[in-house]
This record gives C-alpha cells, structure tokens and sequence, in this order.
C-alpha cells in the first residue's frame, strides 16, 4: 500500500475493530496506528480492501463526482475532440471496482467490488445529472462479481432514447460502428484497441493482404480496408461478432472484406491445405488464462496461434499479436515468440511495442492494471 499498490488482501490484514460489514467505507491504519487512508471493505473477499484515498474525507457524491471529473479531464486533454472512450477505468482512475465507458452520451459501467456498488446509485445520477446521460447500461455479468458476493446482472438502468431500437452509430477515427450496448461483448464495444486499430494504418497500402483473426466486431479490418487494402478477411467464432463487423463495413462503405464466422483454429488448419499468405495478420485473441496456475497452458495456445501465424505470412510480412491477460508477462510473451518463430523457420523483429490506448492508463504499482500487450513484428 505504501508503494501505492490499491488492495490489500484478507490474509495481509491483522486486525479489524468494531462491526464492519461487507461494503463498508473503513479507515485504513499501519500496525503503529498511523492513518493510511480510506478504502472498500470486504471481508468475503480475497481483495479485502480496495483504496480510494490517502486523505480523511468524505467519500460521498461530491468525492465520486470530483474522480469521474478528473478522469474525464485526463481524456480531454489528450483526444479534445473525442466522444467516445472509457472514462473511468477503474484502479487506473483510481475508483476502485468501477468501469465506464462512454460512447457520446450513452454509457455502460461495470462494476467489481462490493462497497463500489454501494456506490451505483450515486454513479449513475452523476451520468445523467453531469454527463447528460440518454442511455445508461449496466453489464454487470463478469464472474468477478461472483467473488465478490454480488449477483450478476445485465440490463438497462436509464433510457430517454426515443423507440424501442437502443442499437446506435458512433465515429470513432473516421469511421462509423454499431453500438449495442446490450449484446456486445465486454462493456458494448472494445475501446482499448483503438490506438491499436489506427496503428495499422501505417504499414497497410492497396497491395497488402491482411488477416484479422479473432476480428470481433470488425475493428482491425475496417482500418485495413480504410488504408485501401487490396484484400482482408476477417474471422470469429461469435455470429454475432460478425453480423455486427458485415454492418460495419456496410456503414462505411467497405466492401473488400470477407468476414468468415468460424473457429480461428480451425480455420487456420484449412489454410494450410492452400497456397494462400498473407502480408499482414492480426491476432487478438482473448484472454487465455484468468490466473497464474493456467500459464503454462496459456503460452501453449498463444504459441501455436504465433507459430501457425508466422508461417501463413509471405516472407519480410507482419504480424500484428496481441496478449490481454495480465498474468502473461512481457517477458513471458517474448520468449513464446522467439519460440515460436524458431518452430517456423521464421525470423523476427519487434517493430513496435503498444499497450492500451490512452483511455485506460496503467499504474506502474499496480501490475494487474496492464494486460493488454501488443507487438508489432517483422516477420522474415
């Protein structure tokens, strides 16, 4: 806590006075009695505490208010001209347990933590009240909450939109997604490959044939064909996934993309029985491992995506490969894809290297707010 990591876990507790339930705004003291802050409280819970302030102060609608706000300021000053992003991501914005993502003024939250949804009332009149809110979506489904003793629960909280339709259009970079909130994976929309997606526009021309694979809603290969590309196919295993990314390209207009709704793996196998490469490839899968003990594993299946990827691209390609889970290390993932591109016959080098995009920042105390890692290679 000193360090400015924000929980403590229960067996890191020694003590606690009076009667305190699941919840509860609790003061924080260091085994010589000296204040340490506030923060959430949660005794049914491996994350016992969740930190919220160094000060003694009110943790009421004025405090939430000043955190939303000052995350909001952060997003602003970076992309003025932006409306859509996350704008609140949780410890990184240091309210613990909550995210929210906000497309123009229609919003989703999620919530982790017990005393956080407390809170929601609280929250939620501060989108409507502050931010105008039209549309507010809880996607409360995460099996997070299960270890917080919360149920799981998705739905709409607020509604002034107008008909019976809450799907909507939002801009982001130049080009136009269908939003729904309710059905779409996550919060509604994967808002931290956004910078990600933009990247592509620098290596892509009208000569380049790209793969997207685990293309989800559409992203990677909107830019690509944005960039003109002469030929992108996009593949998942979700139909809805690629019902939504058909409605994408047909939004903006884009008609060189194949969308294949099918079993990347598999799909990967049946290229190998052809001749066809390609000059770029996307790989973005999800998360293979929510704890440590599955690592092993993990790298297992990231090394046969990397290594079946390398050997689908033509020669002096890229490989765009992606990890969002925070327990692969960088340096875990790096040494997969040296291993990988041995088993390939296949040299590689790192051309860039990104994390999120600017609207989820990460604290370098806190190593659990940096998952997503992206590495942009070179593939002889």
């Amino acid at each position: 806590m000193m360090s400015g990591h924000q929980w403590i876990f229960s067996n890191e507790i020694e003590k606690t006075e009076g009667e305190l339930r699941n919840g509860d705004i609790v003061e924080l003291f260091s085994d010589s009695r000296k204040f340490l802050g506030k923060g959430l409280y949660n005794r049914n819970s491996l994350i016992a505490y969740r930190h919220l302030t160094d000060k003694d102060e009110e943790i009421d609608r004025a405090f939430i208010f000043k955190r939303i706000s000052l995350a909001n300021s952060l997003r602003k000053k970076i992309h003025p001209s932006r409306d859509v992003y996350r704008l609140v991501n949780s410890e990184s914005d240091f309210l613990p347990g909550l995210i929210i993502d906000k497309f123009e003024d229609k919003f989703s939250f999620q919530i982790f933590s017990y005393g956080m949804n407390e809170l929601s009332g609280i929250i939620q009149d501060i989108l409507k009240e502050n931010f105008k809110a039209k549309l507010i979506v809880e996607k409360n489904d995460s099996e997070l909450r299960t270890l917080e003793g919360l149920e799981k629960k998705e739905g709409i909280i607020y509604d002034s939109m107008e008909g019976d339709d809450k799907t909507f259009t939002v801009t982001i970079d130049d080009l136009k997604y269908k939003i729904d909130l309710l059905n779409g994976q996550k919060t509604g929309f994967y808002l931290d490959q956004c910078e990600n997606r933009m990247l592509l526009r620098k290596y892509v021309n009208e000569k380049s044939k790209v793969l997207d694979l685990f293309c989800n809603e559409g992203g990677f290969a909107l830019n690509a064909a944005y960039m003109n590309a002469e030929e992108i196919t996009g593949v998942d295993s979700s139909e809805h996934s690629i019902k939504t990314a058909k409605e994408n390209a047909e939004l903006n207009d884009l008609k060189k993309i194949n969308f294949i709704n099918k079993d990347v793996f598999e799909y990967m196998n049946e290229l190998f029985q052809t001749q066809e490469r390609f000059d770029f490839i996307i790989l973005d899968p999800p998360s293979f491992t929510k704890s440590k003990k599955n690592l092993f594993t993990a790298l297992k299946g990231y090394g046969e995506l990397n290594y079946k990827a390398m050997r689908l691209l033509k020669p002096n390609s890229f490989l765009f490969t992606f990890s969002c889970s925070h327990h692969i290390s960088e340096s875990n993932f790096e040494n997969m894809l040296v291993k990988s591109s041995a088993e390939a016959g296949r040299k590689i080098q790192i051309i860039e290297f990104n994390n999120c995009s600017f609207d989820h920042p990460v604290l370098p105390q806190m190593p659990e707010t940096k998952y997503l890692k992206g590495y942009l290679l070179r593939v002889s």
